[in-house]
């Protein structure tokens, strides 16, 4: 009975329209810089509509809260792909690192977004210059986690940000990232809090005309701010059944930089083996489709490899589609 309840619950929130839901900050959409630091790198999470902010366990976990790495049983290390249709490539490799009789880690992890060559076009010159730009935004992390008691769990991540274009302008940037992870392993519950990309505005430097006719002097650019978020998160363990795991979870998100979204998702887990998830973004422009996706792991020669796959179709930028690697040796 508290199985079906819980998927009639889900089932009957994806349905809410997004037109139900308020709309409050969409006029502040797309004013902040480095919107990169947005994207959720833990596949597993991307994959459940991301609600990263309840997940943990693994180097995965500093793809979006950083708590979750508090009670990583062994050192890890995942490498992840994005692609869309639009030409945008995304990836990240992140590593960490268990302390040794200490129910703490630390990692660290380098995320970066790059452009395909596009050709410079000016009023002059409408079919082309002949000149290729390339756009690229990265981040360089460094994360702790520590669990403060046998519940609660707390992580910080530093990020040093760099944005450069190849027309001549380049952006330097620092944020930060804080999570709180409560667990209730009796009763299978877990909360998380978790402040994304805080951090004070950035702007870019450069001087680059590409065509100076009728133009004045370039005497200084516009600070943009971060895009900082701020989420509250909720797992439920639904179902444990022998090998069977059923996990639903639902995120709450206020970004500065947009209207607040809220987001579901499930897994499904056989024997720790294989796992199915889906997702939903909702009051999301342009992801109004649900997410999928696929997990599968293996344990060669005392390692534990567990493949991500993850899909998630969008209304204006294509299906973006993820896959991610992780290696966890046995913990000793």
């Amino acid at each position: 009975m508290k199985t079906t309840l819980t998927l009639l619950a889900l089932a009957l929130g994806i349905q809410v329209h997004a037109q139900w839901l308020p709309s409050y900050g969409g006029e502040r959409a797309g004013q902040a810089a480095f919107s990169f630091l947005k994207t959720d790198y833990n596949i597993a999470s991307a994959a459940m509509g991301s609600v990263g902010s309840v997940l943990g366990g693994d180097a995965r976990s500093l793809g979006y809260n950083p708590a979750g790495l508090a009670r990583t049983k062994a050192s890890s290390i995942a490498f992840t792909s994005m692609g869309s249709g639009s030409g945008l490539e995304q990836g990240a490799v992140f590593v960490a690192r268990k302390i040794q009789g200490r129910s703490a880690a630390w990692g660290f992890g380098i995320q970066r977004l790059q452009t395909g060559a596009y050709e410079e076009r000016t009023e002059f010159r409408p079919q082309g210059t002949g000149r290729l730009l390339y756009d690229a935004q990265s981040a360089l992390t460094l994360t702790y986690a520590q669990q403060l008691t046998e519940q609660f769990q707390l992580g910080v991540t530093l990020k040093a940000l760099n944005e450069t274009y190849s027309a001549g302008y380049t952006g330097w940037g620092a944020a930060a990232d804080v999570g709180f992870q409560y667990h209730l392993e009796d009763e299978g519950l877990r909360f998380a809090v978790v402040l994304r990309n805080f951090g004070a505005p950035v702007s870019l430097k450069g001087s680059y005309w590409a065509v100076e006719y009728n133009r004045d002097s370039l005497s200084a650019l516009e600070s943009a701010n971060l895009p900082t978020e701020f989420a509250i998160g909720i797992h439920y363990r639904a179902l444990e059944r022998g090998k069977h795991h059923l996990d639903v979870a639902a995120q709450l998100v206020h970004p500065n930089d947009n209207a607040e979204n809220y987001r579901a998702g499930l897994e499904y887990r056989f024997a720790d083996q294989l796992f199915v998830r889906s997702g939903i973004l909702l009051n999301q422009s342009g992801q109004p489709f649900p997410t999928l996706g696929l997990g599968v792991a293996q344990t060669v020669a005392g390692t534990r490899a567990i493949v991500d796959l993850s899909v998630q179709p969008t209304a204006g930028m294509g299906t973006w589609t993820a896959l991610s690697l992780t290696l966890q040796p046995s913990a000793r």
